[in-house]
């Protein structure tokens, strides 16, 4: 039995269609559109967009029916731009050589790494996913950095991610391995229309000797977070 994950076809195709209407149009940030762009361009879309398993042609069937909704493919397309624009304005190291040769940047001293944090933002009345929501995560009241530009910091909400939100912390330098320390992180959120909420937490964490490469299974999952509309009492507090 083989599963798939037919979003991957999905964004692939949405993502190539946006590079040759923009090559057409030829914005002044459009630079470049080789297959390295396109491939990170991809990436950033599926790393922002819940997965589609398919295992039968009715499966498929299934599932193209459910993303046949226009709102659905226009949160791909503002994805598929937002994606775009990023990489546009980064050339990795790697931007002229096959992307299977790419090997991350030596790190000499030990690090602090973060797993990928995911969450989402929910309607505290509707618990439906709050669209259009900006999440900023940051240690000692300033933002904190991405291992990767393309990954937002403030991170923002669309319907198609289902008010999910993630982000890939750039490690903290240590001054030896096995250093353990305990990080304290702050989650500051908005939507239009709602009141503004403020989420702590802390992340415990062992200094390695290099820098770890994405690694989805290494993963903090936020709670649910619920913001409520202006002038409507939280009865959480």
């Amino acid at each position: 039995m083989n599963v798939h994950n037919q979003m991957e076809e999905i964004v692939t195709k949405s993502v190539n269609n946006l590079f040759d209407q923009l090559k057409e149009i030829n914005p002044p940030w459009f630079t470049c559109d080789c297959e390295n762009c396109r491939m990170d361009a991809i990436s950033y879309v599926l790393n922002r967009v819940p997965p589609k398993y398919v295992v039968s042609g009715r499966g498929v069937i299934y599932t193209a029916q459910e993303l046949s909704d226009g709102q659905v493919q226009a949160d791909l397309d503002a994805l598929g731009i937002e994606a775009i624009r990023k990489v546009n304005s980064i050339k990795r190291p790697y931007h002229n050589t096959n992307n299977n040769k790419a090997t991350p940047a030596n790190n000499n001293s030990p690090v602090f790494n973060f797993p990928l944090i995911t969450g989402s933002v929910l309607d505290g009345t509707t618990f439906e996913p709050v669209i259009e929501a900006s999440v900023e995560i940051k240690h000692d009241g300033k933002l904190v950095a991405m291992m990767d530009p393309s990954w937002n910091n403030p991170c923002k909400t669309f319907k198609l991610t289902k008010g999910t939100y993630s982000f890939w912390l750039k490690p903290y330098t240590s001054k030896k391995v096995g250093d353990s320390e305990n990080f304290s992180f702050t989650l500051d959120i908005s939507a239009p229309g709602y009141d503004t909420t403020t989420y702590s937490f802390n992340i415990p964490v062992i200094s390695k000797d290099s820098v770890d490469t994405l690694n989805t299974t290494f993963s903090l999952k936020i709670q649910d977070l619920y913001l409520f509309k202006s002038g409507i009492e939280n009865p959480m507090e």
